[in-house]
């Protein structure tokens, strides 16, 4: 059962998006089954790479890319979807059939109050156009497009102007919009936030605020609707059921049908999806007397979770839900204790984790062994028993102690937190041979045999991920700002030039959108997926938002051993810098160097107040590529800089206040003659960067431009071993 329907789901995903690796892994598996010569094994490889096939191709040919203008658009809302933000709305909208994500801009603090009220409208008539979803943007980044397109969503809608109106009919988004409403209703924030995760799986907006402590000690699985919530309501029903006296078949056509609402009144989440059909097929194999393996039955699971969300192996949560299945389903053979298991678990699932998350958190499992008890006999049933308390009068004093409960949580593990084992993420190869490792290690652990080969290969692997023979000077998409990072290969010597950040415009109090660091977007995960737990140098070269903003918040993600600025610049920022330690701070001007392995000279300013024209300006050479980095230089700081070095050559030059006009003069060009030119600016930023006068400068002198809004990150990445080097690109844009 098992390798016909890897084969089918790899042949089904090379349908889709052609990989050498899934190409690999197919061969392989077709050649065991063909030495197998097992021919009803072969016509069952077959039957299902036909049908997951076919259904594959429908389903990716009903994800029409094609934009579209809509006029007086009839969209149907799922209800439950609805989230406002600031002054942005966000909704799951139905056109004919097929699903869309639709963003609109509010228009008045009225029009919010509608968005926000009990009954929500749930038709709209909408003018807008239809956009695709972007892709990752940033080396190792979220892939938006992917994501969505597992969920069957293929296109944003961006609304101009919409007319609501509420339609009188029942529809199970509805029944859980009010669900959710009735929970607000009655609850504190923080209480009401936890209880729609843990009961109905909904993640309001305040929810990540709540569970920051249970993140980063490794806790967060537990708010994710998965097996111990399933296992939690059916078996509980099955339990009541049974002592009914109800025959298994009577029990198992109510659990199947309960089964069936708790995936629609959850939100309908691939772990949600999982957990269900696992719990039905065991309970089926039982009923029936079918004789199928553990292993056959989470492979039946697989094959009908493929079969309805083809695309189920974009979404990083079904990825983790599904390895954590299969993993706890070997450990279960391995005849161990609970807490063995729990922190085995731990340990084995790191590969997955950091392929997904690029960090690993240490103290996980334990947390996980000394809390799991809480969750399972505490936590839940007291969460369940208080949305029963939403349609049934319940003791004022339960919900304060379960309230106090989960602040204590907080308090505890906020106290307790210990920073995350940043490793890096592993290419897919290295991934498929810590998996093989892990697998091999647990069979191992089945048969009592020793494996201190296979743990000192996944300790070798580990290690590599960091210490890539490779370097890169990344010029990363932070939006409309500037970060540039710089990694030697085997990780000799690390450098960040600006964070990036977002500017602050003045907003009425109902326009305010909910805080986030863009940081944990953009550069962070890059820094992180390329196991950089540490930055050696980081500089600021000067003191706009939009190039220090993060800051304070990648000090304190990220240790940085070096922090530099230019002379001067300090005294606006001061107050930023009085609380920063463990960081050595450094003022430079004209004629300094940065750096042991690379030397990064400063070319400007001899003093700065941190504006635009007195910009740090950086020059340094590496693998025989000359790089000149200008800040927000403005044309008469060019000027000047050309006077003082008129001999200043460069290859890739990274535009001046991100392509505006008032940077990137004639004679800067004319005099360092750059092959390529670097443009970091926001997506349609309302600056109107880079402006067509820059645009029309660079073609004049056939200079190679990239641009970030376009193209995502660009870096220039090289080998230590060949000295090749190559310019690569996150995003192919068409002109």
């Amino acid at each position: 059962m098992v390798l016909p329907i890897l084969a089918a789901i790899l042949f089904a995903s090379l349908i889709y998006q052609s990989n050498l690796w899934l190409l690999v892994l197919l061969s392989i598996l077709m050649i065991r089954i063909l030495c197998m010569k097992n021919r009803k094994l072969l016509g069952l490889v077959f039957l299902c790479s036909l049908f997951i096939g076919l259904r594959t191709y429908y389903y990716v040919n009903q994800l029409d890319n094609t934009a579209k203008t809509f006029t007086h658009q009839l969209v149907k809302v799922q209800s439950d979807s609805v989230k406002v933000d600031g002054i942005f709305l966000k909704l799951i909208g139905k056109i004919k059939g097929k699903k869309y994500l639709v963003y609109y801009s509010l228009k008045s603090p009225e029009e919010k109050k509608r968005w926000t009220c009990r009954e929500l409208p749930n038709v709209l008539l909408i003018d807008g156009e239809s956009e695709a979803f972007d892709s990752a943007r940033n080396l190792n980044g979220f892939d938006e497009k992917k994501y969505y397109q597992s969920l069957g969503i293929s296109q944003i809608i961006q609304v101009e102007s919409l007319k609501p109106s509420k339609q009188k009919q029942l529809t199970l988004s509805g029944l859980r919009q009010q669900l959710i409403w009735r929970i607000d209703q009655q609850y504190s924030q923080r209480l009401a936030s936890y209880i729609k995760a843990l009961v109905i799986g909904y993640k309001d907006t305040q929810f990540a605020e709540y569970t920051a402590p249970f993140k980063t000690t490794g806790l967060l699985h537990l708010f994710t609707l998965s097996g111990l919530h399933i296992q939690f309501y059916l078996g509980g029903l099955h339990l009541l059921l049974k002592r009914g006296r109800l025959i298994r078949e009577s029990r198992l056509a109510i659990l199947s049908a309960v089964g069936l609402c708790l995936i629609f009144l959850t939100g309908g989440s691939f772990s949600t999806i999982r957990a269900v059909l696992s719990f039905l097929i065991a309970f089926a194999c039982l009923t029936f007397d079918i004789s199928l393996s553990k292993l056959d039955q989470w492979s039946l699971m697989l094959f009908l979770l493929v079969s309805c969300f083809p695309l189920v192996f974009w979404s990083i949560g079904a990825q983790l839900s599904l390895y954590f299945a299969l993993l706890l389903l070997y450990l279960s053979d391995a005849r161990l204790k609970t807490w063995q298991q729990i922190l085995l678990f731990s340990i084995l699932s790191l590969p997955m984790l950091i392929y997904s998350f690029s960090e690993w958190t240490i103290i996980g499992g334990l947390f996980t062994l000394l809390l799991f008890p809480i969750f399972e006999w505490v936590i839940l049933p007291g969460c369940l028993l208080l949305f029963l308390g939403c349609f049934l009068p319940m003791p004022f004093l339960f919900s304060l102690l379960l309230d106090t409960l989960f602040q204590l949580l907080e308090r505890f593990l906020a106290f307790a937190a210990f920073p995350n084992l940043i490793i890096g993420r592993p290419t897919f190869l290295i991934l498929l041979a810590l998996l093989f490792l892990v697998f091999s290690m647990i069979d191992h652990l089945k048969y009592r045999q020793k494996f201190y080969g296979q743990l000192a290969a996944a300790i070798l692997l580990l290690g590599s991920i960091s210490f890539s023979i490779n370097g890169m000077v990344a010029f990363v998409d932070v939006g409309q700002g500037d970060s540039i990072f710089i990694k030697l290969p085997f990780k000799q010597e690390t450098f960040l030039i600006d964070t990036g950040g977002r500017l602050k415009f003045k907003q009425k109090k109902w326009q305010a959108r909910q805080q986030r660091q863009p940081s944990d977007y953009n550069l962070l995960p890059l820094l992180k997926s390329l196991g950089c737990s540490r930055i050696d140098h980081l500089l600021i070269t000067h003191n706009d938002a939009d190039h220090k903003g993060e800051l304070v918040h990648v000090l304190d993600e990220i240790t940085i051993k070096h922090l530099y600025l230019a002379k001067g610049s300090q005294m606006e920022i001061r107050n930023l810098l009085e609380p920063i330690r463990g960081t050595t701070i450094h003022l430079v001007k004209t004629g300094d160097t940065i750096g042991e392995h690379l030397k990064l000279r400063v070319l400007s300013p001899d003093r700065s107040q941190g504006e635009n024209n007195d910009s740090l300006v950086a020059y340094f050479s590496l693998n025989q590529q000359r790089f000149l980095l200008t800040g927000d230089l403005e044309i008469a700081g060019e000027e000047k800089l050309i006077e003082n070095y008129p001999q200043l050559k460069t290859d890739f030059l990274k535009i001046g206040h991100h392509g505006s006009n008032t940077s990137t003069g004639e004679e800067l060009l004319k005099k360092t003659r750059p092959k390529y030119a670097i443009i970091s600016a926001g997506e349609n930023n309302r600056y109107g960067h880079p402006t067509e006068e820059t645009l029309a400068k660079l073609k004049k002198r056939q200079i190679k431009v990239f641009r970030t809004d376009q193209q995502g990150m660009i870096y220039y990445k090289w080998s230590a071993l060949t000295n090749r080097g190559e310019i690569k690109l996150l995003i192919d844009f068409l002109d």
